[in-house]
């Protein structure tokens, strides 16, 4: 999925980063931090659940603009205060570029 969600998202002009699992996904986030617009979370990672992984980057930049994708319902309909916006796993991908575009415009995210 994550090779899908790059590959959808770079030919509507976005770069992405991919991480395969939360302890590469900080990595990645330290070391590209200023180029990092929004983060796209899948809920089931190796290491640490979205929600986690979204609080501590959260800790990091409170203006950093979260997206939670999963396909269990009950974790879309109670997401934590520091997640931005959530998704089912095989939205459009309009509706995706949609939504990081919403979040890139609200003044006090990012």
């Amino acid at each position: 999925m994550r090779e899908l969600y790059q590959a959808l998202l770079g030919s509507h002009g976005f770069e992405v980063f991919v991480a395969a699992d939360a302890r590469h996904a900080l990595e990645l986030f330290h070391s590209k931090e200023k180029e990092i617009a929004v983060v796209l979370l899948d809920y089931e990672m190796p290491g640490m659940n979205g929600f986690e992984l979204a609080a501590v980057l959260k800790r990091c930049n409170p203006r950093l603009p979260v997206i939670m994708v999963s396909g269990r319902l009950a974790v879309l309909e109670d997401l934590p205060h520091f997640v931005d916006a959530a998704m089912g796993k095989g939205a459009p991908i309009e509706e995706l570029v949609d939504q990081i575009e919403t979040l890139r415009a609200i003044p006090g995210l990012q």
